[in-house]
């Protein structure tokens, strides 16, 4: 076995933090540009999946869209239909009512399945950087950042939506509407 004397053991090191670099700091997540196109942050979207809660939503008005025969009966049985599909509109009223939306957690499900990676990846991105903390927290963040993606995806896939919302969507796939939010996770090197 080898031994090393404390003084090069301490000069190694303080060569090694001069590589590194001094404080730098990964953030993996929603940041403030990310919005809906109604200007919703989607950070307050995927805390509210993240952590479950209840909405309330006040009283409003809506436009239901049929599509209607010539001899004035209903297609598809009077089941709705997307507007750009329909030639029949009613407004309705929809009372004020609470949403209730359990807990999806995405995000502390990423670090419960990817945290014991995380600590040789960088290793491997300092030693592939040449020891700029910078570029290899680069290469982390883009990793964990997709790892969060697949998450996501993987609710989605699981299903689990009340009937009310696979309704409203078509379909059933649990922290998946458009995409955004999904598209929105992003990383960022301080």
């Amino acid at each position: 076995m080898k031994l090393f004397k404390l003084d090069t053991v301490r000069r190694s090191l303080a060569t090694l933090l001069d590589k590194v670099g001094g404080q730098t700091e990964l953030q993996v997540g929603f940041f403030e540009d990310a919005t809906y196109p109604d200007g919703t942050p989607v950070a307050y979207i995927a805390a509210v999946q993240e952590f479950g809660g209840t909405v309330e939503v006040p009283e409003h008005q809506t436009e239901i869209y049929r599509s209607i025969r010539k001899d004035g009966t209903f297609n598809k049985k009077g089941k709705f239909v997307r507007r750009s599909k329909s030639n029949f509109a009613t407004t309705h009223t929809v009372p004020a009512h609470v949403i209730t939306i359990p807990a999806r957690p995405f995000m502390r499900d990423t670090i419960a399945h990817n945290k014991d990676e995380w600590g040789a990846e960088m290793g491997a991105a300092l030693k592939a950087s040449g020891y700029n903390a910078h570029n290899a927290l680069n290469i982390v963040g883009e990793k964990i950042a997709d790892q969060m993606k697949a998450e996501i995806k993987a609710f989605g896939e699981a299903g689990g939506n009340a009937p009310s919302t696979i309704r409203k969507k078509g379909f059933d796939a649990p922290l998946v509407d458009t995409g955004h939010m999904r598209d929105s996770v992003s990383y960022e090197v301080k």
